[in-house]
């Protein structure tokens, strides 16, 4: 997750680079687009992936305080 949000910020600081050295290009507008959409989507994608992960575990402690009691 911490590598995501590297990649994000890294990913801003280039756009605010260009459009304060020369604007903003249709390339450049496009590519840094596209990478911080793939990496909202990839975030989404895991935080999904870890609340599956979670109620699983949820539902394995309710299980184990059933066999314990």
């Amino acid at each position: 997750m911490a590598i995501r949000i590297y990649l994000s910020a890294l990913t801003l600081v280039f756009l605010f680079a260009a459009w304060l050295n020369h604007g903003v290009s249709l390339l450049e507008g496009t590519v840094v687009t596209c990478a911080l959409l793939y990496l909202i989507l990839d975030t989404r994608d895991y935080l999904h992936g870890a609340r599956a992960d979670f109620e699983k575990l949820q539902q394995l402690e309710e299980k184990l305080s059933g066999v314990l009691r």
